[in-house]
């Protein structure tokens, strides 16, 4: 309802005003009286009315100036004078406060319900715009994060010009340029997948971008079941600095969530933006040890290195077989992505030590990552003949263990096509997913609440993970798909009921019947009355 504030000494007139008009009935609010502007104005700051009625002259404080003050305390409330005195410079300064409306007594009561009514509708206009307006701002800005996101795979892959690089960052309101940059490549999950809706990982990633806000040395970005990537920026003489602050800001966050692991991977510092692919290649390797090493911790390139050329050399005849854990395999098919495989396999090849120039220890190697990926690749549900078919028995492995450079080029590919397999599975798993969000928004879209967090919590989804895969397979983002299936039930509570608008706007969860309104006529060039009239002919058109 539009609110009213009535300043106006004259108490019969007051009364006469306040109680001639059934205000509920033509959609106002009476928020309060006051009998001069002295008394009205605290009143006013309270009650937040749209509308200020007030007389020109009122003892102590008139009109005029009251009228002013209110302004530069509620700038978008609405000022409509009436006076006795028919006095041109009155007018003139009324219309230079702004003032909507401006009516000389005697002013009956239909005539000041005229003016009020028109008052009411352009108020309700301009609250109607500025809903519209944070709607579609929240539409895009799903998209305009993911984006950004992806602007990290743009900086870290070399294929961009440095000029295009930071336009881009511009769009994004991120400053690139820096005398030097290094990475931080970034974990932290729950004892279950992430992919899984998680309290504690929406809690976790709110907390981060808390913490990274406003912060212009650093630039966080989501790469979803991948982690975390950091850009971190600054001078060479503090960059070592910088690295080791936020990996103990990130060590604390993940801590203080008992249930999380976390694992890092820090790169290089480089001195050019056109530099930064060396900086990720470098923390890549450091962030594929996660699946050979204890998690709960972050490792930089240079501690990776070391960890290598300290294994040594292990003699064949006394090799410790336990020394290669049958879990590393099967974690990193589970986990892993098809852009790590390369990283992954240098890293499990050099835990190997110098065994790996041995031709036996290839081929139990090989034969290792044959039946792991195998056994993987069955519990995803393929059928045996499928996956022989694709992967072959023992016999194609065996020409490959012939040469270092053939062994690592097999199990990059076998890995990959693994995970290949692992990716169709979860499209399937996703389509049911989907499949169920529907159902879930199709029950609960007349909920005036209904967010993207509540339907990932229904199809056990973490929030970033199920906006990917909705708009990805969706080919449209969760707030257009809501706001679609609601503008579809009203078009049809529209042609086959006689409810009032108001009331259809309520049961397809819009509790404000004129942004409703409002939102109807964006999206199908008419209104909601012009529709029901016929005009649904032209909407198809």
């Amino acid at each position: 309802m539009v609110k009213i504030f009535l300043a106006e000494d004259e108490k019969i007139v007051r009364e006469g005003i306040k109680n001639g008009i059934a205000w509920e009935k033509y959609g106002f609010e009476f928020a309060g009286e006051a009998p001069d502007g002295e008394l009205a104005y605290p009143m006013i700051l309270k009650s937040k009315p749209d509308i200020l009625l007030t007389d020109i002259r009122m003892p102590f404080m008139d009109g005029l100036e009251l009228a002013e003050m209110a302004k530069r305390a509620l700038p978008d409330i609405h000022i409509m004078f009436f006076s006795g005195y028919d006095d041109f410079e009155y007018a003139k300064r009324a219309i230079k406060i702004g003032a909507a409306d401006y009516l000389l007594k005697p002013v009956s009561s239909s005539q000041l319900l005229e003016a009020l009514e028109r008052m009411s509708e352009t108020i309700m206009q301009e609250k109607s715009e500025k809903g519209y307006k944070q709607e579609f701002l929240k539409q895009q800005e799903e998209r305009k994060q993911m984006d950004r996101d992806r602007l990290f795979d743009s900086i870290v892959s070399g294929k961009l010009g440095l000029s295009e690089l930071l336009r881009k960052g511009q769009e994004h309101n991120l400053s690139l340029s820096a005398p030097m940059y290094n990475l931080i490549l970034f974990q932290a999950k729950g004892a279950e997948s992430q992919d899984q809706y998680s309290d504690e990982n929406v809690l976790f990633d709110k907390r981060l971008k808390e913490e990274l806000e406003g912060r212009a040395d650093i630039i966080g970005f989501n790469r979803l079941s991948e982690g975390y990537g950091f850009l971190i920026m600054g001078e060479e003489s503090d960059m070592e600095r910088k690295v080791t602050y936020y990996s103990e800001i990130l060590i604390r966050l993940a801590e203080s969530f008992p249930e999380m692991e976390y694992f890092g991977g820090i790169g290089t510092p480089v001195c050019r933006l056109s530099e930064i692919r060396t900086s990720f290649k470098a923390a890549s390797r450091a962030y594929a040890c996660r699946y050979m090493l204890d998690r709960n911790q972050i490792l930089t390139a240079e501690a990776a290195v070391r960890i290598h050329n300290d294994t040594g050399s292990i003699s064949l005849e006394g090799i410790d077989i336990t020394k290669l854990s049958r879990d590393i395999i099967p974690n990193f098919l589970k986990n892993g992505s098809v852009p790590e495989v390369k990283y992954f396999v240098e890293e499990y090849m050099e835990a190997c030590g110098n065994n790996i120039n041995s031709l036996i220890f290839r081929q139990y190697i090989l034969m290792d990552v044959y039946l792991a990926v195998i056994g993987f690749v069955s519990q995803l549900g393929f059928e045996p003949e499928q996956v022989l078919k694709e992967f072959g028995d023992a016999k194609t492995m065996q020409p490959c263990v012939n040469s270092m450079e053939s062994a690592v080029k097999y199990t990059r590919e076998i890995l990959a096509k693994a995970i290949g397999f692992r990716t169709t599975c979860s499209q399937k798993k996703y389509r049911l997913v989907l499949e169920k969000a529907v159902d879930y928004i199709a029950a609960h879209y007349q909920d005036e609440d209904i967010s993207l967090n509540a339907v990932a919590s229904a199809v056990n989804i973490s929030p970033n993970h199920f906006s990917t895969i909705f708009s990805q397979e969706m080919e449209i983002t969760f707030v257009e798909y809501l706001t679609k299936v609601r503008m579809d039930a009203a078009r049809e509570l529209l042609l086959k009921t006689d409810l009032r608008t108001s009331e259809i706007g309520y049961q397809v969860g819009y509790k404000d019947p004129h942004y409703f309104s409002y939102l109807f006529k964006k999206i199908h060039g008419i209104t909601p009355k012009a529709f029901r009239s016929g005009g649904e002919n032209e909407v198809q058109k």
